[in-house]
């Protein structure tokens, strides 16, 4: 039996699905569910594929919300087909709240690493920009080198010597 199933739902041969096609039922960002799975307390259970992939059965966010029922997203929608339950006390304008909020966290955390890379292209760019002007100052120094034995040699005094 999968984790995290009950003895009913194994009977149903539950379906699969991944973190992208639940975070799609669900209204949140596939960084939510992942976040979900790593909770310290009641984290929602996974199914390892044999190539890997983590997979999710409706039974499980069923346990996961009975769970966690003060988690915001957890509770938007339902297995397809099933009519959606929200929480009693969930305004109608909360998931979508909670969906801004979540969108707004993967929205700041992707800034944060375009910023992050900006400033490090920036520090390359400059130590670049300095290691160009001191090789341009070396060259200068051997254009004035070559053009003060150029005219010493072309130098009258040194022609008729």
């Amino acid at each position: 039996m999968l984790e995290g199933m009950t003895e009913d739902a194994g009977r149903d041969r539950p379906e699969l699905v991944t973190a992208s096609e639940l975070a799609r039922e669900l209204g949140v960002a596939p960084s939510t569910v992942s976040n979900w799975t790593k909770r310290e307390h009641n984290p929602l259970k996974t199914v390892l594929a044999a190539d890997g992939t983590k997979l999710f059965t409706w039974t499980q966010l069923e346990e996961f919300r009975r769970s966690n029922p003060g988690l915001r997203g957890a509770h938007r929608s339902v297995h397809p087909g099933r009519q959606e339950r929200a929480l009693p006390s969930q305004a109608a304008d909360r998931p979508q709240v909670a969906e801004l909020k979540s969108i707004a966290r993967d929205l700041r955390n992707a800034t944060n690493a375009s910023v992050q890379a900006a400033l490090e292209a920036a520090r390359l760019a400059e130590e670049t920009a300095r290691s160009h002007r001191v090789q341009l100052e070396h060259f200068a120094q051997l254009m004035a080198a070559y053009d003060a034995a150029l005219s010493n040699i072309t130098a009258s005094s040194s022609i008729n010597d």
